[in-house]
């Protein structure tokens, strides 16, 4: 039997709070303090750990200069099989082959088939048309690249190919995973891109103890001789990070 003692909430998660060995009814007793000087609203329920998944994910570090897309790693947490996926934005442009016949203000796109091009706008021409400079000015999302260098479409010319470098926009999540714990750790296989994981229960939850309780400052809920199931866990879901949360007095029933 596992207990977390003195657990503080985590604003809008799910905290396990205590974990049943199968095999055994168990009673316990759980007191939830607010400590902070807001009013904390708090919601106490069983389920089992399975049913805590991987919710969002969230770039917090895009990177630069990304030349192929990073693998996703997500671990940790005490969950397993929550996989992601990067999709990238186009960062830099630059020009490889001049091409001919266009025109300043023409807008050349690197297409991928199913995705959202970057643009890349022309902004200087020789007298052949040949391309002298151009700027990045959309940069797309992309789930696969485009060959580097990469083929332009679009203006009045063309010929012009340029290597693009990406950065991370954002992450898809493609399986949630099971049984966490907290929120895990997720990583990119390189580059300097960082991300952060949450986590929730995302199947209803087998028993709700209170629900939605509005604690005042100091405000405390007290609660005796609950019962869990083998295997269950005890979860507290509050609207801050100043929950504490105690199990005590906990005895397994025949």
């Amino acid at each position: 039997m596992s207990i977390l003692a003195n657990q503080m909430s985590a604003a809008d998660t799910a905290v396990e709070v205590l974990t049943i060995p199968t095999g055994r009814r168990t009673t316990f007793n759980i007191n939830a303090v607010n400590t902070g000087s807001d009013i904390a609203t708090v919601t106490l329920y069983a389920a089992s750990r399975e049913a805590v998944r991987v919710t969002g994910l969230a770039v917090t570090r895009s990177g630069a200069s990304y030349v192929a897309i990073p693998d996703v790693t997500i671990e940790g947490g005490g969950g397993t099989g929550a996989t992601a996926t990067a999709r990238m934005i186009a960062d830099s442009v630059t020009l490889v082959d001049a091409g001919t016949g266009y025109t300043v203000g023409d807008e050349l796109t690197a297409v991928v088939a199913g995705q959202t091009a970057a643009v890349v706008t022309v902004i200087d021409v020789d007298g052949a048309g040949a391309i002298q400079a151009a700027e990045l000015t959309s940069g797309g999302d992309y789930t696969g690249l485009p060959d580097s260098p990469a083929p332009v479409t679009g203006g009045s010319g063309s010929g012009a190919t340029f290597v693009l470098t990406f950065a991370v926009l954002s992450l898809t999540l493609t399986d949630p995973g099971t049984g966490f714990s907290e929120a895990p750790t997720v990583t990119f296989s390189g580059g300097a891109a960082a991300a952060t994981a949450t986590i929730d229960i995302v199947l209803e939850p087998r028993h709700i103890f209170e629900h939605a309780i509005a604690l005042n400052p100091g405000g405390i809920i007290y609660r005796t001789a609950l019962i869990l199931g083998p295997g269950d866990r005890l979860y507290a879901r509050a609207d801050t990070d100043t929950v504490a949360l105690t199990a005590w007095g906990i005895s397994a029933l025949i």
